[in-house]
């Protein structure tokens, strides 16, 4: 014979397995809907600063273009932007100190790289572009990345970098070009590594590592030909290393004590008119 159930039995267990508010559902699901079909604008989420001087308005300007084709490219990248802004209005930040905060960050990114600590070289390159974007941290998270053997994420940034238009040193556009190519030979993609050598090579003739590239990049390409070279070619590349877990990168993030860097109101405004922004 079936058990009974008392009455305060029932109640107990419909606390402990509540059934969603279906009105709140409804308003939930209107929301994901509407937000669907009307997705925020990326001049509503990055805020280009006023009263600027011609050359800090370059680098928002090209900036906001960096982040109009991401999103563009992908919903996920829109999402991260739209997050971004929630993060300086909750914590009253302003476009300057998102960048002079990502700034300090690639600093001790480079720090960590020089050690040899790539993974948290790494979780800090990423928490800068995620901060504010520029093409040298890009260029530098590539470097990482190659050391790393995750060639298609070192491609992705090298191009991202060079893709802002940002750069204005000769050897930097050459060390983006010569990382790019790295990935790219050891992605069998021969002719796109080929190019980009013989761009880097052309913007630092007397650099030997991108003379030596140049020229097993062009051995490759005479002895790697068919779909089959090309396979056997790949397999014997060297695997991406490990990812850190997840408990072992917020340990990295505790201990480089990230955080956010404050501005003077009457600073700011001096930045954006007195002051020369980087040149990369």
């Amino acid at each position: 014979m079936p058990k009974k159930h008392s009455k305060a039995t029932s109640t107990k267990r419909a606390a402990a397995n509540p059934v969603p508010n279906e009105e709140a559902m409804k308003k939930l699901m209107e929301f994901a809907l509407n937000d669907a079909k009307n997705p925020p604008k990326v001049s509503d989420l990055f805020k280009i600063p006023d009263g600027l001087s011609s050359e800090w308005q370059q680098i928002f300007d090209k900036v906001a273009a960096y982040y109009e084709k991401q999103c563009a490219a992908s919903r996920n990248n829109l999402i991260t932007l739209e997050k971004r802004s929630w993060l300086m209005k909750d914590e009253k930040l302003s476009e300057f100190e998102m960048l002079t905060s990502s700034t300090e960050m690639k600093h001790q990114g480079n720090e960590e790289f020089k050690k040899g600590n790539l993974f948290q070289a790494q979780i800090l390159y990423g928490s800068a572009i995620s901060t504010f974007p520029t093409p040298d941290v890009m260029n530098n998270m590539a470097a990482c990345c190659l050391k790393l053997n995750q060639f298609q994420i070192a491609e992705d940034f090298t191009t991202k970098a060079l893709d802002m238009d940002l750069f204005s040193n000769p050897s930097s556009i050459a060390k983006a070009r010569f990382r790019r190519a790295s990935a790219r030979l050891y992605l069998a993609k021969f002719v796109d590594a080929l190019e980009d050598a013989i761009a880097a090579q052309a913007l630092s003739p007397t650099d030997a590592s991108i003379n030596d590239l140049l020229a097993r990049i062009q051995e490759l390409i005479d002895a790697v030909k068919t779909p089959e070279e090309i396979l056997r070619y790949l397999k014997k590349q060297p695997k991406a290393a490990p990812r850190t877990s997840f408990t072992g990168a917020l340990d990295m993030i505790q201990d480089s004590n990230m955080g956010y860097m404050r501005i003077p109101d009457f600073i700011e405004r001096d930045l954006k008119t007195k002051t020369l922004p980087p040149t990369f």
